[in-house]
């Protein structure tokens, strides 16, 4: 278990993650251009330009934890903000930001094996300290 909570953690790059979410912001606000050029913008196509910042940061950054995923979710809702005021959608449709953030902070996360998550739990409960050094 110790082995499998160290390649856990050794995957992650929590850096890296923020660059690619920055890198697909563009991309993503511009995927409104293209729903505007379709000719209307359906509910369910507002919830593609998030999900591809999510799926940048769980291709890159391959986190675990809710607290470096926060990040990725405000620039999910940013992107969905940014994206409607471009286009001037109705004033409703703003409100489906935390949709954006929910969408966007849920696809960056990594599915965990078994391991892993009963790694991270024995780590959590304190019988696993990969601090110390193994003899």
């Amino acid at each position: 278990m110790i082995s499998a909570l160290i390649e856990l953690k050794e995957n992650e790059k929590t850096c890296l993650w923020l660059l690619c979410c920055i890198f697909f912001f563009d991309p993503a606000v511009s995927m409104y251009f293209l729903f505007a050029e379709i000719g209307g913008a359906l509910f369910i196509m507002l919830a593609i330009p998030p999900a591809v910042v999510g799926f940048a940061a769980r291709f890159v950054g391959r986190s675990y934890k809710l607290k470096h995923r926060l990040p990725v979710g405000c620039l999910g809702a940013l992107v969905h903000l940014v994206g409607c005021y471009l286009l001037s959608f109705n004033p409703f449709i703003y409100l489906m930001a935390p949709v954006a953030f929910v969408i966007s902070a849920s696809v960056a996360k990594v599915k965990l094996e078994r391991v892993h998550i009963w790694a991270l739990d024995q780590e959590e409960l304190g019988k696993i300290n990969t601090n110390k050094p193994l003899n």
